[in-house]
């Protein structure tokens, strides 16, 4: 029964004037606001005995407004049985603050020190807990924003417990303790390198050496990664995470990307404990398995472990640091008073653990700060910031560690326990690169290979060739070009900005796209924050918007009518904030709405099916070769030691190089079989072969390719784009030397400009200012190797680049431009030799020349050694490829509903 008489108030709330009827208020202090909310000074008011209080700051209400306060029994309100107070009504109920106001409110029976309790509101039928909820004796303030009905709800504790290693040993002396940690993974399980599976290597190597090894994540396990996330919803970035097998993981802000119902199914872990102690579930569709507090029992030290959440992200990418702080979906309820909760927690518990750690993901330096407030955390074992490796020792004697993100490295961190008193005495941090790790977990290799298998059996699948190496503006061109198409829009207006990796030349897959327009649903569980989106503006409105915007791509209408409307395409940021990006030409008051289309990737990847239906490369307007005979290609199998330069099929010519007419490259060169030079014979048997041998500069091989220029270097008369195969055999006398293989220098004036390295079974390349050489090619084996080039000036796109391929697999690859001029050819290029007298003797089983770059699939068809190379590209192989991919791909409609 709610009580609203002024008489019964009283008598209930005590006389001495704390008591509000429906009327207004008679505060303890007349002088704090009498019967309204001031405008100016706010209010400060007592009621229920004094025990409850309402402070509203100044400047929180336009005017001064009446209210009253009004109590009810918890009879007959939802979950009465749990219910810690009456009910108190704050009216008017639509009143709202700009600042935030703060109520206390008092807690009705017995209680013990541990128990907890918090604020919620009654919305509908449903009690919607109020994070910012605080115990203070026997009653609990929260900061409110607007009135309504409250109460006092008691919380059930959520804690776990997990017991890592053996049990403890008595009368040992020290034990030690071993962290392997990772943190923002972002779903980079679908990845060639295996990073997952190299991970968990590495943390049962440490096991196996250390029995008490705790295998920690610090939180963002999704977005950013792989096309399997998106088109399972999610689903398949859990189940990769599972297959981690953590002990303890916290839920980072970037977990909450799709929705309730997945962040449920995400906190259910058979293997870790999973922290989010500033995150409480409010629904009831569900249970929410992750803990504010574990107790780690491993060996004879006891851990205690709780987790932190950093804030949420808006679609400008941005972090949302300004009160009021959203939550992030529905459902769950976030308390930002980090340091508040991590002292109750601290204060709660310290007393039962020999060592305290909080695993966090609100980066380096928030962990810092709270570490340095918060007396009684020993460890911080972070994430969040992607900043690379960092170690910190605060003044306080607080560990502070951030690890490696994106799978690309972890933190071993070994701390070594004296028994007798539970102290550290001795600190081992180490790093390690993820790409050093030599060894995959078979288990966690075959789990990722099913989850890939059942969400994106098609992932890496070749789906459109790019001729070129577009920067970051070529892509958005691209992009832009492909909105167009999928969506019919009329224009396109994009940010170069948003692109977050460049693809290479040659094939490109989904995952391609996903690199270059990575995703990132921000809000939490709405699109990503470079969705495309249709807004509707006028001829003049879209002309002002390009000018505003110079450093964009701008694909305009010609000619641009002023009073024509278009629908031009913006991603997500731009479009929902017009005013923000184009001040000049929208204002607050412009009635201008955005519908959203599609994510970029997914448009590049419907207009990519379409381009290469269509025989087209995807960033030019060039025929793929791939549907052009093979009148480019030219291959040598050296089986004739009659005619032992005559080729199978193609336009090229081989012969010496003789420039002095001396005859050397012949006298040094032979054409037997491999029994006849006694080496190991090719996988498939016998072949005639080419021994070459230690040329001198004016010694080796010509090839003239006889082809047609092409490529950045064409009208210099150049091939630019070309690919060469060859069946190598280095004999073990050859190995650990430096070994030419290609020299474009007409008269060898030079330094080679492609070499094996001096180094045991060493890699192929040449040292350029990123990088050097890929691969290995092991002594006295036979292995083919693949070099597709794409060479362009610095200065055009992102630059040239050139890939490396044994046995059809990709082993390494230029970037960043460094492949200019000097790789494109002239008339021929020169094999085997070198200026400087950097050549070995060696074996060529078969050789194939092509004056274009051949894409990944044909040098992967092309595979290892064999006595006979046969290449024989398929007219139609794209379009099957391309058919095949789309029939498994998601239906669209389902991807732009997400």
């Amino acid at each position: 029964m709610k009580i609203i008489l002024f008489v019964l108030l009283t008598v209930l709330l005590g006389l001495a004037g704390c008591g509000h009827s429906s009327s207004g208020g008679l505060p303890d202090d007349p002088l704090a606001g009498g019967e309204f909310i001031s405008a100016v000074t706010g209010l400060e008011v007592s009621f229920a005995e004094q025990s409850g209080r309402l402070s509203v700051p100044s400047d929180a209400v336009s005017e001064d407004t009446p209210y009253s306060i009004s109590v009810s029994e918890s009879t007959g309100f939802p979950n009465a049985d749990k219910l810690a107070s009456l009910v108190f009504e704050f009216s008017p109920s639509d009143l709202r603050f700009s600042k935030l106001a703060t109520i206390t409110l008092p807690i009705s029976g017995a209680i013990a020190a541990s128990d907890s309790f918090y604020i919620a509101k009654l919305v509908g039928q449903q009690w919607q807990a109020n994070a910012s909820s605080s115990r203070v004796g026997r009653a609990v303030s929260a900061s409110i924003s607007e009135f309504g009905q409250y109460a006092v709800l008691r919380r059930e504790s959520r804690v776990a417990d997990k017991t890592i290693g053996p049990e403890c040993v008595a009368n040992k002396v020290e034990q030690s303790v071993r962290f392997i940690h990772v943190a923002d993974l972002h779903s980079r399980f679908g990845y060639r390198e295996q990073l997952y599976s190299r991970l968990k290597a590495a943390h049962l190597q440490a096991a196996g050496e250390e029995p008490y090894t705790v295998f920690t994540n610090g939180g963002d396990d999704f977005e950013k990664g792989t096309v399997a996330e998106l088109l399972s919803s999610g689903s398949a970035t859990i189940a990769a995470t599972r297959a981690m097998g953590f002990d303890v993981r916290v839920v980072g802000n970037h977990d909450y990307a799709w929705g309730p119902e997945q962040l449920l199914e995400y906190s259910q872990d058979d293997s870790a404990v999973v922290l989010a102690s500033n995150t409480w579930y409010t629904g009831s569709s569900g249970e929410f398995a992750a803990v504010e507090f574990a107790t780690l029992n491993v060996g004879c030290i006891t851990i205690g472990v709780f987790g932190m959440t950093s804030v949420p992200w808006n679609e400008l990418d941005e972090p949302i640091e300004a009160a009021p702080i959203p939550d992030f979906i529905a459902d769950f309820s976030m308390n930002w008073s980090w340091q508040a909760v991590a002292q109750s927690i601290v204060d709660q518990y310290r007393g039962d653990v020999d060592y305290m750690v909080m695993l966090s993901h609100m980066g380096r330096g928030p962990d810092e700060d709270l570490a340095a407030k918060v007396s009684g955390v020993d460890l911080v074992l972070g994430g969040h910031t992607h900043g690379g490796e960092n170690f910190e020792t605060l003044d306080n004697g607080t560990l502070v560690i951030q690890p490696e993100f994106y799978g690309k490295g972890y933190t071993d961190l070994k701390l070594v326990f004296r028994l007798s008193d539970k102290v550290v005495t001795d600190v081992d941090y180490k790093t390690y690169a993820t790409a050093d790790v030599l060894s995959v977990d078979a288990n966690t290799a075959a789990t990722i290979d099913e989850i890939m298998g059942l969400y994106a059996p098609d992932a890496e699948t070749e789906i459109a060739v790019s001729e070129n190496y577009p920067d970051q503006l070529g892509i958005a061109r691209i992009a832009a070009e492909a909105a167009m198409h999928v969506h019919g829009v009329n224009a396109a207006l994009l940010d170069p900005a948003q692109v977050t990796a460049l693809w290479l030349p040659g094939s490109l897959s989904q995952e391609d796209f996903i690199n270059s327009y990575q995703v990132e649903r921000q809000p939490s569980n709405t699109p990503g924050f470079n969705a495309m989106y249709g807004v509707a503006v006028s001829g003049v409105q879209l002309e002002g918007m390009a000018v505003e915007q110079p450093a964009w791509f701008a694909k305009l209408p010609s000619p641009l009518l002023a009073g024509k409307t278009y629908t031009v395409v913006l991603q997500k940021g731009p479009a929902l904030n017009l005013p923000l990006f184009f001040p000049q030409t929208f204002n607050e008051q412009s009635n201008v709405s955005a519908a959203l289309l599609s994510e970029s990737w997914f448009a590049l990847d419907q207009y990519a099916r379409y381009r290469t239906s269509q025989c087209l490369h995807l960033d030019t307007d060039k025929a793929l070769i791939a549907c052009i005979p093979k009148t480019q290609t030219t291959v040598w199998q050296f089986d004739d030691s009659t005619q032992p330069f005559a080729a199978d099929f193609g336009p090229a010519q081989l012969s010496f190089y003789d420039p002095g007419a001396s005859g050397g490259s012949a006298a040094v060169t032979r054409f037997l079989s491999t029994t006849d030079v006694g080496v190991g014979d090719l996988p498939d048997g016998a072949s005639g072969v080419l021994a070459f041998g230690d040329y001198r500069p004016d010694e080796g091989l010509v090839l003239r390719h006889n082809g047609a220029a092409n490529g950045a270097f064409a009208e210099l008369g150049l091939v630019s784009d070309y690919t060469v195969v060859m069946d190598l055999y280095w004999p073990q006398a050859s190995d650990n030397r430096w070994r030419a293989l290609l020299q474009t220098s007409l008269n060898n004036s030079d330094d080679a400009d492609i070499f094996v390295e001096r180094a045991i079974a060493g890699g192929v390349g040449v040292a350029t200012s990123d990088s050097g050489y890929f691969g290995s090619l092991p002594a006295d084996s036979w292995h083919r190797l693949a070099l597709v080039f794409y060479a362009a000036p610095s200065g055009e796109g992102a630059g040239g680049t050139f890939k490396v391929f044994i046995d059809g697999e990709l082993v390494g690859q230029k970037t960043d431009g460094d492949i200019g001029q000097r790789w494109a050819l002239d008339e021929f290029a020169i094999l085997f030799s070198d200026n400087s007298f950097e050549t070995e003797p060696g074996y060529l089983n078969a050789l194939l020349f092509s004056g274009r770059a051949l894409s990944d699939g044909e040098v992967a068809a092309l595979a290892g050694p064999s006595r006979q190379m046969v290449f024989s590209p398929d007219v139609r192989t794209l379009n099957q490829s391309v058919l095949r991919h789309s029939m498994s791909s998601p239906d669209a409609a389902t991807l732009h509903a997400h």
